[in-house]
């Protein structure tokens, strides 16, 4: 605990507070979580929480628990250098502090786990870093990727009945999830039935997500 927090719990002065906590240290009862700031952290000596240096604080309580995001939107929201984020996030992983999942397009992204969340240096009022941003974001390929998705796979032509898109305009959007890498064919033939990929899967789950929040 901050010696700021325990001013307002107690309804001491910050002078007051200092006198205390330097007697309870020296009785043995509390330690210092950093030794050239002593009243920065303080805690109970039997408490084995592991202590976080200030930039891990910092990190850790710019990660969202609700949903996933990656490390540019950490850094902006942490406003540290890419390569810090990433050593950090590192530590926190291993710590058990932050979840690591394989995200779209080949990228990772990062939740608070529970108990990042329940960490006691976490800053529940600080900054959280934005969601990202997705690879396809309208509705009607939301419609499309769901429609195929329900199916398994669709032709051409029974997407375009189902959703009553004109045969040029699917034909065109089709295409262009295939480049994103969302859909693919099941077969060689002209009009083999298209499937979604793993991203697909990944962008409609996302998208679904994001529209129910």
């Amino acid at each position: 605990m901050r010696a700021t927090e325990i001013v307002k719990q107690l309804g001491v002065t910050h002078q007051r507070v200092r006198q205390l906590v330097i007697k309870l240290h020296a009785q043995g009862y509390v330690t210092f979580g950093d030794a050239e700031n002593p009243f920065w952290i303080i805690r109970r000596t039997d408490d084995r929480t592991p202590l976080l240096s200030r930039d891990e604080e910092r990190l850790l309580s710019a990660i969202p628990q609700d949903y996933v995001t990656n490390v540019v939107k950490i850094r902006l929201a942490a406003r540290m250098p890419e390569i810090a984020v990433r050593k950090i996030l590192s530590r926190l992983i291993a710590n058990l502090f932050v979840e690591e999942f394989d995200g779209l397009q080949g990228n990772k992204v990062y939740r608070l786990s529970d108990t990042g969340h329940n960490h006691p240096q976490r800053d529940h009022s600080a900054r959280r870093a934005a969601v990202p941003r997705l690879p396809v974001e309208s509705d009607r390929i939301r419609e499309v990727l769901s429609t195929i998705s329900n199916a398994g796979a669709l032709r051409i032509r029974d997407v375009t009945e189902v959703l009553g898109i004109p045969r040029k305009s699917i034909n065109a959007l089709m295409q262009y999830l295939k480049r994103k890498l969302l859909v693919k064919k099941t077969g060689s033939e002209f009009e083999a039935p298209y499937s979604l990929t793993s991203e697909g899967r990944a962008a409609l789950a996302e998208m679904t997500r994001r529209r129910a929040a």
